[in-house]
């Protein structure tokens, strides 16, 4: 079936979820939550607009996966937890300067073990997916060779793994940047580009908000990247941190449930 949905109803489901498509290039709007205060006796836990994993609510509140998570978590092991949802410079430096005890989502790179204790293994795992019309006839088990003579969007200044950053720079593909996942899925629609590269989960929950059916990902991802919730080392609640993570799975299990829902 076409997407039909109409004009006022598109518009409003693309300003409730505009803010999280600049998930990709770090600079996110600054959630409704206050700084954290240092001292609290709870850990605290930042992090940027991750959809479905970490979001602000249109209440205000911190919502997603992860929160539903750590709260759980939390009942167990009787330490509390707090969220900040910001942006990635506050968020950072929150956490660099100890104000935050964990951070969200982060990738590992060196550079950032000079501030962050990362975990033995990742919370969850980002799938860096290829989506495409379900009409297009395209086929793609993984092979960024698989892409070459398409035109494939991407998200405008956003980091992208290494297998799609390689077919970039081979020039065997025509990229085109969007600002948004809304602006992706829409081109993607009306046939502007072949397909487009995107988180897969993420790209899942904004699809579902604003009723679009006609785009899906392939089964098979470019790439997969390892997501980590790393802990400030200049936090003094270690103790805390130990505790709460010998009762914290990682958030597969919350994602079937998600996946599961959409089909629904």
């Amino acid at each position: 079936m076409l997407f039909l949905l109409k004009r006022g109803k598109i518009q409003l489901q693309i300003s409730r979820i505009a803010a999280f498509a600049a998930i990709f290039v770090g600079l996110m709007l600054p959630g409704s939550n206050q700084p954290a205060n240092a001292e609290t006796n709870d850990l605290v836990v930042t992090g940027f607009q991750a959809p479905p994993y970490l979001y602000s609510g249109e209440d205000g509140q911190a919502a997603g996966l992860l929160v539903d998570l750590l709260q759980n978590a939390s009942e167990t092991s009787g330490v509390g937890v707090e969220f900040v949802v910001t942006n990635w410079p506050r968020a950072q430096l929150a956490t660099q300067q100890g104000r935050a005890d964990l951070i969200f989502p982060v990738v590992h790179t060196p550079e950032r073990e000079e501030w962050l204790a990362y975990p033995q293994e990742p919370i969850v795992q980002f799938e860096m997916a290829i989506f495409a019309r379900k009409d297009s006839g395209l086929a793609f088990t993984g092979k960024a060779a698989e892409l070459h003579g398409l035109t494939i969007g991407k998200i405008a200044k956003g980091r992208m793994h290494p297998n799609f950053r390689a077919l970039e720079e081979s020039g065997k593909a025509k990229i085109e940047q969007r600002d948004t996942v809304v602006q992706l899925l829409m081109a993607t629609h009306h046939g502007r580009i072949d397909a487009f590269v995107a988180p897969r989960i993420m790209t899942l929950w904004t699809a579902d908000r604003i009723g679009m059916k006609t785009v899906a990902p392939f089964e098979d991802p470019i790439g997969v990247a390892d997501i980590y919730l790393a802990f400030s080392k200049e936090s003094s609640k270690e103790a805390m941190w130990d505790r709460l993570r010998q009762n914290l799975p990682s958030l597969n299990s919350k994602i079937d449930l998600f996946l599961a829902s959409l089909q629904q």
